[in-house]
């Protein structure tokens, strides 16, 4: 009964990581189309999720003290995360962001061939979720439009999966991270992110300030769900449900922001979305219901 408590907290998180990373467009774009540009609204959205995290664990004393080695894995795992957000963005003034994004949601395929290396290896049922959970992100990826591939654009969003493959990849093997607390885990992400984008801008030479009040609660909207929120959840169920299955259930972030652009951004909802929803859905309700263990 503990394993499958295990298992389904882990599912569940998974979704809620999927999910609140798909909001990303809901709180990021509104910003963006009034001017900052990409490298300062990272900066500020890492920023702020660290200064939050902070508090947070001050308050309830939730643990903070790591060991060194562990820190240093911290390092590590905090510039995986950054270096996936900037290779992407960085990604899109070359190629269409459709390509981009069929290119991006293949890392499920690489995770799974790492964890393969490491004796894990997915059972038929699971590549079944894998390659149905693919073709769905490229369907929903294909409104996107056309244009000229750049291989400079293809290196860097393969450079961002790898990026966020390797992210799961340690969290879920290595027995130093495993005993980091979630929170503690992701604010460490964070401050090291931080950091990292701030040097990046020069020291805040480079930074642009955010230009008014609505920008600053997408900004707060942006730390909270698609950072910090998604971050812990996909941390947590990388430890219960191991790499593969995870990578599975973050493919409803382009899901969850196809709705978004539906709804929000009157985007238009086209057959191949239908098709690429449709796909999404059976890839991780197949991958629930019959997988009886990670």
């Amino acid at each position: 009964m503990q394993k499958q408590n295990k298992l389904s907290w882990g599912y569940l998180a998974g979704i809620i990581s999927g999910i609140t990373y798909g909001m990303n467009p809901l709180f990021g774009v509104p910003v963006i189309n009034k001017g900052l540009d990409v490298n300062s609204l990272l900066f500020y959205r890492y920023g702020v999720a660290t200064l939050l995290m902070l508090a947070y664990m001050l308050v309830a004393k939730r643990q903070i003290r790591i060991t060194w080695k562990q820190f240093g894995l911290m390092a590590i795992l905090g510039v995986l995360f950054t270096g996936c957000s900037i290779t992407l963005f960085e990604a899109y003034k070359y190629i269409p962001s459709g390509i981009a994004t069929s290119i991006l949601y293949v890392y499920p395929i690489m995770v799974a061939l790492i964890m393969m290396f490491f004796g894990q290896f997915p059972s038929w049922k699971t590549w079944i979720s894998i390659f149905a959970g693919v073709a769905g992100a490229i369907l929903l990826s294909l409104k996107g439009g056309g244009g000229f591939i750049d291989w400079r654009g293809i290196a860097l969003v393969v450079a961002s999966g790898l990026c966020y493959t390797l992210f799961i990849v340690i969290v879920n093997l290595s027995e130093q991270v495993k005993v980091i607390p979630n929170l503690t885990l992701t604010f460490y992400c964070f401050l090291i992110g931080s950091v990292m984008l701030f040097a990046l801008s020069g020291f805040g030479v480079h930074l642009n300030a955010i230009p008014d009040a609505i920008s600053w609660l997408n900004v707060l909207g942006l730390a909270i769900l698609p950072t910090a929120i998604a971050t812990i959840t996909l941390a947590a169920s990388s430890k219960a449900v191991g790499a593969t299955k995870t990578s599975i259930l973050g493919i409803l972030e382009p899901l969850t922001a196809i709705v978004i652009g539906t709804l929000v951004f009157h985007e238009a909802f086209t057959l191949n979305v239908a098709l690429g929803v449709a796909l999404i859905l059976f890839a991780i309700l197949f991958m629930i219901l019959t997988e009886k263990k990670a």
